[in-house]
């Protein structure tokens, strides 16, 4: 009953029309940050974006982990308004559930991009496989998106005040744009201490740290995500059996991808 009450107020028009809105504001303001941070980084501090030299990917990788994990952690305590508690077989869950379908992911939607748009649209430029359209970072960087989802699901639940967007259609919209905007925050990071993009998009409406173009897959993608948070909610046991052997699947993937 809960699930179609949350239906048919998505489906009002009213909700649809705020909900449009909402993604012209947020497109504005990604338009903002991508083009004042091009010129903060490129223009006045002059960076040059170079290809980061393999030898550096191991650090790169540890400096990443080491500020998204408790940014992303912080930021989803501030949204609960308290510190949240981490069950950490749930957590593995998570982590190991979204690399392997993240990954996988990626690799066929931007196999589609080249097929219908005539270009990928993006390319790694840290650790590229499979001609650029994942990365060996997604061992570690997908985890996380993971533990941000996780911990975000959490925080939405935790606040009373965030009940209107406590429902698979609202959380599948959020997280959509959530997405967009850490590879934006993602490609602030790296250019401004590696000087290279981690992925590069080739539309260039949002400079390349991301594209307004990736937001319907993303809608998509979340959308399956969204149900599939449905589904760990329910299973009660092995949650960290079935968390590792997803991530292990990913890895062998990306191994035999490379």
């Amino acid at each position: 009953m809960q699930n179609n009450n949350s239906l048919k107020k998505v489906l009002n028009p009213a909700y649809l029309i705020r909900a449009l809105l909402f993604l012209i504001a947020c497109y504005i303001i990604f338009g903002v940050v991508t083009h004042f941070s091009w010129w903060l980084l490129i223009e006045k501090a002059d960076i040059k974006i170079t290809s980061l030299d393999p030898q550096y990917w191991p650090e790169y990788i540890i400096v990443f982990v080491l500020f998204f994990l408790p940014l992303l952690y912080l930021f989803c305590s501030f949204v609960a308004k308290k510190f949240l508690p981490i069950h950490f077989p749930k957590l593995v869950l998570y982590m190991g559930c979204t690399f392997f379908g993240a990954m996988w992911f990626e690799i066929i939607l931007d196999t589609l991009f080249v097929k219908f748009m005539g270009e990928p649209g993006w390319l790694y430029k840290v650790w590229p496989i499979h001609q650029g359209y994942t990365s060996g970072v997604g061992m570690f960087m997908w985890p996380l998106y993971g533990f941000f989802v996780y911990c975000m699901n959490s925080a939405i639940e935790t606040n009373p005040r965030l009940v209107n967007i406590n429902n698979g259609a609202a959380k599948t919209y959020l997280y959509a744009l959530d997405a967009m905007a850490l590879e934006i925050l993602t490609n602030i990071f790296s250019i401004l201490l590696y000087s290279t993009y981690l992925f590069y998009y080739l539309p260039d409406d949002l400079l390349h740290f991301t594209t307004i173009q990736i937001f319907i897959p993303y809608l998509s993608a979340c959308g399956l995500g969204a149900a599939l948070s449905l589904f760990l909610e329910r299973l009660k046991k092995n949650h960290f059996i079935i968390g590792l052997s997803f991530y292990l699947a990913g890895v062998v993937s990306l191994f035999w991808l490379a």
